[in-house]
């Protein structure tokens, strides 16, 4: 869920120290810089290894373990989930796929587990944070489908019944895999969540409801 960048090489420095010891020009300057950048690429990509798709849950398992304690520290003393806590969420979406021998899905967003892995578990902390992260993506997407002020109040209605089920452990999210970023999953389950509730007329928009027409928008640029 964090959205900070590290460990990237500033190329203002890298090209004032080149200027300072051998005055070369700028287009040398930046390809010193892009060169540099792709060094720390390829040092973060060696560092951190692409998970291997297995069917076992211990070798799963082992590749949760390696990156709860490589990347979510932060957010498991700050929510208070333990390895323990997010193995147990990571296990009741995976036995049903084990039971049939499907591959599983690489845990790619692992900090974002554990912030899901926390909300079920009735962290408040963790549900206020994940709102002020993902509510103005989700009232985009609603904007897309709803009239603005239908919009605004069905998006909170949307968020009541996600924390009501990922509490009790019936749904929300309990059903999140963490194999794509937390905001993502969420945009998309609130629109899934908006068809559905329409198709069986739980969900009618009276035309005089209807003000200018919002265009719809991309997922993609409803993150952006």
């Amino acid at each position: 869920m964090n959205n900070d960048r590290h460990g990237e090489p500033c190329a203002r420095e890298v090209g004032a120290r080149v200027e300072r010891r051998s005055g070369t020009s700028r287009t040398s300057r930046k390809r010193c810089a892009d060169d540099g950048a792709q060094r720390g690429k390829s040092q973060r990509n060696d560092a951190r290894p692409e998970p291997l798709l297995t069917r076992e849950w211990s070798a799963y398992r082992a590749q949760i373990l390696r990156a709860f304690y490589r990347e979510a520290a932060t957010y498991a003393t700050r929510y208070r989930v333990s390895a323990d806590d997010l193995l147990d969420h990571a296990h009741a979406l995976c036995a049903p796929q084990i039971a049939r021998g499907n591959y599983l899905k690489p845990v790619a967003c692992i900090a974002d587990l554990s912030v899901a892995a926390a909300c079920c578990l009735g962290r408040a902390n963790a549900w206020n944070e994940l709102w002020i992260f993902a509510e103005p993506s989700m009232t985009r997407a609603a904007f897309s489908r709803l009239p603005e002020t239908l919009a605004l109040t069905w998006t909170r209605r949307y968020w009541t019944s996600l924390e009501r089920l990922s509490r009790a452990g019936t749904g929300g999210l309990v059903r999140y895999d963490g194999s794509r970023p937390i905001r993502l999953w969420l945009v998309e389950d609130l629109l899934g969540t908006l068809e559905r509730e329409r198709a069986e007329g739980r969900l009618a928009i009276r035309r005089e409801h209807l003000g200018k027409p919002i265009p719809l928008r991309l997922v993609g640029e409803q993150l952006a």
